[in-house]
């Protein structure tokens, strides 16, 4: 893996959990995390996580893939002058090594140094990699540069998750990649609560 340095449930009667429920999958690598609106946490509040790395009973270590920051990439990185007026920008992955620089890319065929995270959406794993991507002027497929990453210890997500701080949905790339990353979390959210509120119905609906 890479780095490149450079309110519980509002108006849902729960005597049952949404663990319980089975509404929140396991996680895994390629799964997104969905922030529950019990965070406050303003480093993760509202945020949609993407796992890069997960191992069951270890650590994780994610993306978030919902907030854009105003800064060009080629600001921090004039060297590639294929970023000039590409319109490409930083993300923010997480309070982790915010110096650093992760990058993903969907593409059919990435090159060389390059991870399956979920289906043809990959990220790159070394210095080299990075840097031909950046100053390609035709790069394959999508990419995304984030700065920092959030992660978790052993234990220390699965622990969040059964106390209700994530919902985990398998991930797509119309996410991750979405033109519209202001819009994704309500959405997913939306989407979720509706999937627990027809499991917690009466069985006459059923």
């Amino acid at each position: 893996m890479l780095v490149f340095a450079g309110t519980a449930w509002a108006g849902l009667p729960a005597p049952v959990s949404p663990v319980a429920c089975g509404v929140i999958g396991r996680p895994a690598k390629g799964k997104l995390l969905i922030a529950t609106r019990q965070i406050g946490d303003p480093n993760f509040a509202r945020t949609v996580i993407l796992l890069v790395a997960y191992e069951d009973g270890g650590g994780a270590m994610g993306v978030i893939v919902n907030r854009p920051t105003p800064i060009p990439l080629v600001k921090i990185l004039p060297q590639f002058d294929a970023l000039t007026g590409g319109g490409d920008q930083v993300w923010l992955g997480g309070p982790i090594l915010p110096t650093s620089l992760m990058v993903l890319q969907k593409a059919a065929k990435p090159g060389g140094d390059a991870e399956a995270v979920f289906g043809d959406v990959y990220v790159l794993t070394s210095r080299a990699a990075v840097e031909g991507l950046l100053g390609s002027k035709k790069r394959a497929g999508r990419f995304r540069a984030y700065a920092g990453h959030a992660g978790w210890g052993p234990g220390q997500l699965e622990n969040e998750i059964e106390r209700g701080d994530w919902l985990v949905v398998p991930a797509k790339p119309e996410v991750v990649f979405s033109e519209e990353p202001g819009e994704v979390w309500e959405r997913l959210m939306e989407r979720s609560e509706g999937e627990w509120t027809m499991l917690r119905q009466p069985s006459r609906w059923r």
